[in-house]
């Protein structure tokens, strides 16, 4: 896995500064003049930045040259451990900083001293404090043992005048993101996942890329539980950025050509036809529309391998044209102005597994990396859908972001959306 030495660094320097204002602030208290109090200064503030440190160090090397897969697991339950203590103290520190700084003012002579019990402003940014560190400390734990595995279905109906009568209705599931490796040993949770796909009979199954974290042998031992999911219309699927195993650095050539060949393979194994810069012709009730799928094609530092124009050959005579493509801002780069798909199915995003939504209203930190990072999005005629995941990578929680499951139906009609109801 590539890891960026500049975040590891940036890590350390927040570490020590936070724990050196706390170590600072803890002394100048009552409970430093006691041994227990010495001694949870030495745990708090000397044995966990020092084990936070190492451990970042060991991981940053030791990530891009392993060829294991346990590895993902292993820095993911270590990344919750480091956030869930530091996310606190992060707050916490803030507000003991403003605590300080009205310590530091001075009472007016005038004002007025009130003889009733009355909440100080130093007592309420203590509260606050306290309130503010526990509050990310229970929300990743949440996240961690329950968030993860919290499986979403949702469920949304797309009209559009094009569309052949003999589609009408037609419902495809869209699963992305599955990250298969992060999951470990543990088959419970994507079975469960099977059974919520087949509960909603769909038509059709697309998978849109990240089948893996890195490494081709993340698919062992998953064959018989994706061999469950049941579509009349077929499985398909795509390659994602991460199926490419560019997050290590490998001994030769030969070795990453295998593992990809390995990848590409999983999709097979778990019973998906994998369409790399293809398409294919769907026929139902005497009708017919287009299928295209492209490798990934990603900004920045992403694989840049898809190639629209093969998608889209043998598809010109095709009334509606449904394209699946990792990442969505290929949408604004490539898809619209090629002004050819119907509609797009991307992933990628994970809604960065933490986000806020209700009713209308969505945040996440992912809406400041990608322009399109959760849910439906409409140009003039053309839809994007992106996928928020269905498994996870890095930190092993979800909060506030669920895995999801997508339900489109498509129906024939004036250009539209309506979500609907499980």
């Amino acid at each position: 896995m590539k890891f960026h030495f500049e975040l590891v660094w940036l890590m350390v320097v927040l570490v020590v500064m936070i724990d050196a204002y706390l170590f600072w602030r803890w002394r100048k208290s009552d409970l430093f003049n006691h041994l227990t109090g010495k001694l949870s200064a030495l745990f708090l503030f000397g044995l966990m930045p020092l084990t936070s440190i190492i451990g970042f160090i060991h991981m940053g090397w030791r990530m891009p040259t392993t060829d294991s897969a346990q590895i993902y697991v292993d820095f993911g339950w270590f990344l919750l451990f480091f956030l869930m203590v530091y996310i606190a103290k992060f707050f916490y520190t803030g507000f003991s900083a403003l605590q300080l700084m009205v310590n530091r003012k001075r009472r007016k002579p005038e004002e007025k001293v009130h003889h009733y019990p009355r909440i100080t402003r130093r007592k309420f940014l203590s509260q606050m404090g306290i309130i503010m560190a526990t509050a990310p400390f229970v929300s990743l734990l949440f996240g961690a043992f329950q968030g993860r595995f919290a499986f979403y279905t949702r469920h949304l109906r797309l009209s559009f005048p094009n569309l052949p009568d003999g589609f009408d209705g037609m419902r495809i599931a869209q699963i992305s993101d599955l990250h298969i490796g992060s999951f470990g040993d543990n088959r419970d949770p994507l079975r469960e996942a099977v059974k919520l796909v087949n509960a909603e009979q769909p038509d059709m199954i697309l998978f849109t890329g990240d089948l893996v974290n890195n490494f081709a042998e993340e698919v062992n031992g998953w064959e018989t539980i994706f061999a469950e999911l049941k579509a009349p219309m077929g499985k398909y699927s795509i390659l994602g950025n991460h199926d490419y195993g560019n997050y290590s650095r490998w001994s030769s050539k030969a070795q990453k050509e295998a593992n990809f060949a390995g990848i590409v393979d999983g999709h097979r194994k778990i019973g998906f036809t994998l369409l790399r810069n293809e398409s294919l012709v769907l026929n139902r009730k005497g009708d017919s529309i287009g299928l295209g799928g492209v490798e990934n094609w990603g900004t920045a530092s992403q694989p840049r391998k898809g190639d629209l124009n093969m998608a889209s050959q043998g598809l010109k005579d095709q009334p509606f044209n449904l394209l699946m493509s990792h990442d969505p801002d290929h949408w604004d780069k490539q898809i619209l102005p090629q002004d050819f798909f119907d509609l797009t199915l991307a992933g990628h995003t994970h809604g960065m597994q933490f986000g806020i939504e209700k009713g209308d209203f969505k945040w996440s930190p992912a809406q400041y990396i990608q322009k399109r990072w959760a849910g439906i999005y409409r140009e003039g005629n053309k839809f994007l859908y992106v996928n928020r995941g269905l498994g996870y990578h890095g930190l092993p929680a979800r909060v506030g972001m669920p895995p999801e499951i997508t339900i489109i139906e498509l129906r024939k009609g004036p250009v539209g959306t309506e979500p609907l109801k499980a």
